[in-house]
Parts: C-alpha cells; structure tokens; sequence
C-alpha cells in the first residue's frame, strides 16, 4: 500500500511540476546503467561520483535535484569532459547546452544540471561533494541520506558502493539499506548496494551507516541515540514491518507543515528520545558496550531455562538472530542426544564443502508426542504457550523422511517450500523475548505517547540491568579467547557450551577457521586424546554449518525475509522497499 500511494504521489507531484515548471521528459530516456560511488572523508564530507549509460531522445538537460540538505552543503560539481557555467540558462537549446554543467539556486535547494549533447546512447561521469555526511550523534556517529537523484528515469540496474579513508570492516560499522529489493554486503573492504528490481520515483536509495566515536572527525552533531535513529530509519521497512509507521509517518508530517520534512522528523525524534529517557529508559547499543569496555565475564551469562528468552538483548548489540539461533539448537540437540549430525567432507575445485545428514533419535517417539506440524505451530503462535525451541523443533520433524532422517537437498527444500512461514516464525522471536524477559521480571516495557503515537520504552531491573552488562562483557571476553586457548585452560563451561555461546554470538566463521587450524587433516586419527576430543567436535560444527547454509539457501529462495534475521543486523543482507525516514537528500532528477 505504501509502494502504491508513493507512485500516486509521485505522478500528482510530476504533473504538478510539469505544468509549473515547463515539460519534464519521463518515458523515452532511458537509464540502463547506474553506479554511484561515495568516498567518505576523514571529516565526515564524501565525494560522490555517478557513472550513468543512458539513452537519451528527448530534451535538453539532464538534473539532480539536491533538497533536504539538512546540515550538509554543496562544495563541488563537475561533469567529466564537460565545461562550466556560471549562469545556467534552462531555455538555451540542447546544442548550447552540450558539453556543458551548471548548478541552478531554487526555492527549496539547488540543482546539479547539465546537457544532454547528442540523443543515442550517452556515458555522463557526474561527482558532486556534500559536507556532513557523516554526523556526530549522542553515542556514536551517522550517516543517513538519500542517494536518490535520477529516479524521474527509471534505473535498470543500479549499484551504490561506500568507501571510506579507514577501511570498513564488520567490528567498525553497522550498515542498512531502504527503498528498494536488493543486497547490501561488505565485500573487501567497502560496503556494495546491488538493486534486484528497477528503480523508479516509487523507490528511494536510503542508506544508513553507523559508526562508534571517533571514526570520523565530524563537524555537526544530533541530538539522537544510534538505536533511535535505527528506530526511526526502520519503521516502515521490512526491518521492522510495524503497524506503527502509519501514525509515525502522520505525525512526522504534522511537524513538517511547521518546517519541512527534515525539521519535522528531527523534532520528532528529539521528542521520543526526551520521553523515552523521562520513563527511565535502559542504557543501549554502544552506550553499554563504552561503559563495559575491557570488562570480561568469563562464565555463561545465562543459566536460565530458555536462551531464546534473551535475544531481545542479545540482538541491541548485532547477536543472537535467528539463523544463529537455528544453529545454536542444533548444537544443544546434540549435547543433548537428541539428534546426530553426520558429515562428510568433500573438496572440490570450489573449496572445501561438507555433506550433512542428520538423525533425528526416536523420531517415532517424537512425532507422537509432537504430533502438530510446523503450520499448525505457525497457526496458533499468538496463543501457544510452547517455547520457542518447540517451534524449530518441530521445523526439523517436519523435514524428515519416514525415517526420521534429514539431508542437505531436504531441509533446503523443505525451507524454500515453507519460507514465509518460516518467516513468520522468525518475527515472533522479538515479541517471544520481550514476553519471556517480563515474565522473568527482567525488564518491562512501558508504553508512552508523543503526537499521538504509541511506543514502548524497555525499563530494566537491577537484576536485567546487570544481565544486559554480563552478555556484553561476555562479548569481550570471546573476543579475546580463541578455541584452541580455551582448549588448553580450566574453564568453568564445556566445549560444547563455548560453540553453542560463539554461535549466539555471530562468531561462526571465526571458529570454522580456528577449527581448520586446530584439525588440519580430520582423517588422520593420530592425536592425542584432547585433539581427539576435537576431530569429533570438527565433524558436528562443520556439519552444522553446512546444514545451516543449505536451510538458509532455501529460505532465500522461497523469498525469506525477516527483522530478527542476519540482515537485519547491520552486517548485510537483503533490502527491500519502505523505511529510512530522518535521511537527508532523496530529491529525484531526470531530464527536461
């Protein structure tokens, strides 16, 4: 619904402009190719540079509109090849415009013009320069801005791609992308923005950074937190698929009859924050983490019956999502022998892989006495009083054949037939932890009003307070102990607890990698009986990871998407349309 009222907007607001402004050109150009580089610098200002293939048969200048500028100036334009003009005239012809660029004062802002030379195939080398991208916020610092500046010629294929002079890597940045289906990913050491769908005026190109203090040597500051800017940018997306985002997006469009888009969200946001701290808000996201910094909790930080129960507080920190859940119940199950995981490996001119098949024990037993099917779980999620093991439980008996066995082609299919359940499934996890951690007297969640919108404010007990600090310190101290460290000390938990927490943890990878350096050949049977100990844990973690990348294959596939899932986090993954609200920029361009 919210697609189809932007598109509705969008034309009314073109004709409107059409009419005002003169005849702008929509249907005939054409922009096959789009790539937008940004290079952030040391004080928080990037470079943006546009390689754009277009087809061009009408008009006489192609522009960028830059409004919302919020704090942020123009301090560069150029085209590539062409020349500069001070006094931009629109009504100068398409031969007076060629191999020329300008930049035009409006009522609202400024726009980037320049011409369109021959009609056929064009290649425009754009770069502008914008200060403040970055900004300075209460506890970290931000990026939040709309790259959105050709969307009157719908893209066919768009790329954004985000450098910076320190390069990014997952420990110093959190990264999210709004308004389009697509794939955000850090690959090397920047982060890349593909868009799976064309992109028109019914899309934006919002992207948010996050960054701890420090990282930039910014010039303006906000009077935000790292999670109410999250919040914010979120509601409306499939990050957050909340019901809220209507009368949010209302009473941020109160505030902007008074002073404009910009004004009106950020006096919002001002207006939350000071109501959410009045209620006796809990400290959050890197205003913890700087208050726990070099603190260790060397043992579980949880003992409580249900893991899952914590994942709210896991996740304000980029822990505890849902594939990592998935995992981390498959390890426990096997602690617990209630499954076995067998795992062959096989090494090919594409790396190493690993065949995965897991047995179910006393599957018979099991699915009599948990005879409801994952469906029916799905059906009645709302009223159930299962955990929320049960739930992935069941999910893995459904998978199995007749005789209580699952492979990699069967949990992958059944995960692509049954993805939006399983999606469903994957939402609940939020309001499952936020029930458990009152039930448990943990934290509350207070609900309050600003403008007429409802929002829940998380109060913790001194008891909740001090388990929050404990998962954090915890944090610290896997980051400081490798596996084979922990191997060669007393500890005061197993191995099998160590795996299961650096799942819950988002360290996965890192212990595949210290297991091949622990293991490097697993058919040789020539250890001691500690390394011994350790070829069997290999072949169950190196089976669960491939399992769980067969069920995660699937799961995409089947069009998978959830706010409690990996892509949410920050660290890359799958985009979709809506959110971003709070960004600067976003004005649109075409040609005329």
């Amino acid at each position: 619904m919210r697609g189809r009222i932007k598109r509705i907007l969008g034309i009314g607001a073109a004709l409107l402009m059409s009419l005002a402004f003169g005849e702008t050109v929509f249907a005939e150009n054409e922009l096959s190719d789009i790539k937008i580089e940004i290079e952030l610098l040391e004080d928080g200002s990037g470079v943006v540079k546009e390689y754009r293939q277009m087809n061009m048969d009408e008009g006489t200048e192609l522009f960028i509109v830059l409004e919302e500028m919020q704090d942020s100036e123009l301090l560069g334009f150029q085209v590539a090849g062409f020349e500069e003009v001070t006094d931009w005239d629109s009504d100068d012809s398409r031969e007076e415009k060629a191999g020329k660029y300008g930049v035009i004062e409006t009522d609202d802002g400024l726009e980037l013009v320049w011409g369109i030379g021959d009609y056929g195939i064009n290649e425009y080398e754009v770069t502008y320069t914008l200060s403040n991208l970055v900004r300075e916020l209460e506890d970290g610092q931000a990026l939040l801005w709309n790259f959105d500046t050709f969307s009157d010629i719908p893209a066919e294929n768009l790329m954004v791609e985000i450098s910076s002079p320190e390069p990014f890597t997952e420990d110093n940045v959190r990264f999210w992308g709004f308004g389009f289906e697509g794939d955000i990913e850090l690959v090397d050491d920047k982060i890349v923005w593909q868009a799976n769908e064309e992109v028109d005026d019914s899309n934006d190109v919002t992207v948010l950074l996050q960054f701890q203090p420090g990282f930039f040597n910014t010039q303006v500051s906000v009077d935000d937190t790292l999670e109410e800017q999250r919040e914010m940018a979120m509601n409306g997306s499939a990050y957050n698929d909340s019901s809220d985002d209507i009368p949010i997006a209302i009473a941020i469009g109160m505030a902007m009859v008074g002073g404009g888009a910009a004004l009106g969200a950020t006096a919002f946001a001002v207006k939350v924050n000071k109501a959410k701290k009045e209620a006796g808000r809990m400290r959050f996201g890197l205003e913890r983490m700087k208050d726990n910094k070099g603190i260790l909790y060397e043992e579980i930080p949880y003992r409580g019956e249900d893991i899952a129960g914590i994942a709210y507080l896991l996740q304000d920190f980029q822990k505890g999502y849902f594939e990592d859940y998935f995992s981390a119940y498959l390890l426990k199950w096997v602690t617990e022998e209630r499954i076995l995981i067998n795992a062959s490996k096989d090494d090919s001119i594409f790396g190493e892989k690993f065949d995965t098949e897991i047995t179910i024990q006393q599957y018979e037993e099991e699915r009599q006495l948990h005879p409801e099917s994952f469906s029916d779980h799905i059906e009645n999620l709302e009223t159930s009083n299962e955990s929320y093991e049960m739930g992935l439980w069941l999910m893995l008996l459904d998978a199995a054949n007749s005789n209580g066995i699952v492979g990699d082609d069967r949990i992958k299919k059944w995960a692509k037939k049954n993805a939006k359940e399983v999606e469903t499934f994957a939402n609940y996890l939020t309001a499952y932890s936020t029930e458990y951690l009152e039930k448990e007297k943990l934290v509350t969640f207070k609900e309050i009003k600003v403008w007429g919108t409802k929002h829940l404010v998380a109060v913790a007990s001194p008891e909740g307070d001090q388990l929050f600090d404990r998962l954090v310190q915890f944090d610290n101290y896997l980051e400081e102990i490798e596996l084979e460290g922990f191997a060669n000390r007393e500890n005061p938990f197993s191995v099998e607890e160590f795996l299961l927490w650096n799942i819950l943890y988002a360290r996965s990878e890192e212990i595949t990698d210290q297991f091949k350096e622990m293991v490097p050949d697993p058919t040789n049977n020539d250890y001691g009986y500690d390394n011994g100990n350790f070829v069997y844990h290999y072949w169950y973690w190196n089976g669960m990871t491939g399992f769980r990348s067969n069920w995660s294959d699937g799961l995409a596939s089947g069009g998978f998407y959830s706010s409690t899932s990996s892509g949410a986090s920050g660290t890359g993954g799958a985009t979709s349309f809506g959110g971003g609200a709070g960004a600067g920029g976003g004005g649109g361009g075409g040609a005329r």
